[in-house]
């Protein structure tokens, strides 16, 4: 009795240094680490930026497929979406369409219709590190007369499709973020019509060209879509599932070795023992708040002297057509940093519209949502058609969950104006009294962020005569 009550302590004291232990690996702390753990916490967070617009797309093709979605297939909203479309930075002005496929076994067609009165679709479509293969539609390469477009491998020998407008794309992946252009405006006629173009838009394998194809169109309206990358530990285990269907690119080499000393390895398990998954649970966080200093701090071009609000892409976006991939180096950080804030490329950044991005006071603190703002936008602001703030998770770069309406815009007949003809717009938690027509919810327990766009900017906004103003805190 007396050696089993022993035994009994023995395990106890053993049991609790077990946990002592397991406690104390879950909170790894970069400055109490030796050398090796904190070389191998940097390089993890390192990792998780290079790997950003990799896991962006991974997220979004993943959430599709949750919904039904599979390759070859259309996913289309039949309705502008709301809050539960969780990705980076989109608009609520037009449904969004998407469609994504797989080269590895052969090369794919991605068929466009022609743009009918009144509707046309506009998108580019991509590989699966967001690099922009060409416009499509009725601003993109076929100027809304359709086209087919095959998407064929690096060298590729094989048959080609008659008058397909072939591009080569260096990933296995691929896929397409295209929104119907719909004049009028989203009526229920006219979203009609737009769902009917919609499914008209195919993507088959080139084998299966000349047969009747048979492509599966889902309606993700009101689905939720969680396409939003989790900047936790198990981002890891993701950028290594990734790396394992994907193409190895050239211009990754060096980190593939990155990836390899802190225990990624292609074709290899993948087996973090609990001393590596706590440094991945300290790094995964601290590279998500990297990239939100990067992209509204540091990256993005101030467009207004002495004023917060930001230009929407680091610059290198035009020189590299997006890829930021020079003759003599990667700037993996601002891509990293863009595609935490952005889904989808384009290849031809034209001047129809114009974003501007405005994440802090004029006192460099974020926006917080248990606060209260006011900003006053001037009167004639220059733009052909119109344009629109909308409110967005700092966080996440998606919308506010829960939270409707995101979006004010300059053709809402509610919208209120000063007697000057400019507009007071409010933010916070609750309405102030009487302004409830001009003011955005926001979650108090989040930080946020804007982005103003601008549709059919003029010259006055383009060069920064005209200017916004800055936040003001009204509490």
């Amino acid at each position: 009795m007396g050696w089993g009550k022993s035994l009994g302590a023995i395990k106890a004291l053993v049991l609790g240094v077990i946990v002592a232990t397991a406690s104390h690996a879950e909170d790894f702390d970069p400055s109490n680490a030796n050398t090796a753990d904190r070389m191998t916490y940097h390089r993890a967070v390192d990792a998780a930026v290079w790997a950003m617009p990799l896991m962006n797309f991974k997220f979004y093709i993943d959430a599709l497929a949750r919904a039904g979605v599979g390759p070859n297939d259309i996913g289309y909203n039949s309705k502008v979406q709301d809050w539960r479309f969780q990705t980076a930075t989109p608009n609520n002005t037009t449904p969004y369409i998407h469609a994504y496929w797989n080269i590895k076994d052969g090369p794919v067609v991605f068929e466009m219709p022609a743009s009918v009165e009144g509707i046309g679709i506009f998108g580019t479509v991509m590989d699966a590190w967001q690099r922009p293969l060409d416009d499509v539609g009725s601003k993109g390469r076929d100027r809304g007369l359709g086209a087919k477009y095959l998407l064929v491998p690096p060298n590729y020998d094989g048959p080609l499709l008659r008058n397909a407008l072939v591009y080569e794309q260096e990933t296995n992946f691929g896929f397409a973020v295209l929104r119907p252009i719909i004049a009028g405006g989203p009526t229920e006629e006219n979203l009609a019509r737009a769902t009917a173009l919609t499914k008209q838009i195919k993507v088959y394998p080139l084998s299966e060209a000349g047969e009747e194809a048979a492509t599966n169109y889902v309606d993700v309206y009101g689905v939720p879509l969680e396409m939003t990358p989790k900047m936790d530990g198990g981002i890891y285990g993701h950028i290594h599932e990734m790396i394992g269907e994907e193409v190895v690119l050239d211009r990754d080499l060096a980190m593939m070795g990155a990836l390899a000393r802190i225990g990624i390895k292609r074709n290899d398990p993948f087996e973090p023992d609990a001393k590596l998954q706590a440094i991945y649970d300290a790094a995964g966080p601290e590279a998500l708040e990297y990239m939100i200093d990067q992209y509204h701090r540091v990256l993005n071009p101030f467009v207004f002297e002495g004023k917060k609000w930001s230009a929407l892409v680091p610059d290198g976006s035009r020189e590299t057509e997006w890829s930021y991939e020079y003759p003599s180096y990667y700037d993996y950080v601002a891509r990293g940093a863009l595609y935490y804030a952005i889904i989808t490329s384009v290849k031809n950044y034209g001047t129809a519209t114009y974003y501007l991005d405005l994440a802090e006071t004029p006192d460099g603190e974020w926006l917080d949502g248990n606060r209260n703002y006011k900003i006053t936008v001037p009167a004639n602001v220059p733009v052909r058609d119109f344009w629109s703030i909308t409110t967005y998770d700092l966080e996440t770069a998606s919308y506010l969950r829960d939270i409707e309406p995101s979006t004010i815009d300059s053709n809402m007949a509610s919208v209120v104006k000063n007697d000057d003809g400019s507009v007071d717009f409010f933010f916070g938690p609750k309405a102030p009294e009487g302004k409830e027509s001009n003011w955005l919810p926001t979650n108090p327990e989040r930080r946020f962020f804007l982005l103003a766009r601008f549709y059919g900017p003029e010259p006055s906004l383009l060069d920064s005569s005209f200017e916004l103003n800055d936040m003001e805190r009204t509490d």
